[in-house]
């Protein structure tokens, strides 16, 4: 079974990724891979 749902950011589907700061679902483009991190937490902006 596949889970995937909205980006929490950008609203695209194919969400995959979990932030491990905040919990929000997110696609490839919002997801930081490295850190483990969306684009909101990495950059701080919340």
């Amino acid at each position: 079974m596949d889970l995937m749902g909205l980006c929490s950011i950008c609203g695209r589907p194919g969400a995959l990724h979990t932030c491990s700061l905040c919990g929000r679902l997110v696609c490839d483009n919002c997801f930081d891979s490295v850190y483990n991190v969306c684009n909101i937490c990495k950059t701080g902006k919340q």
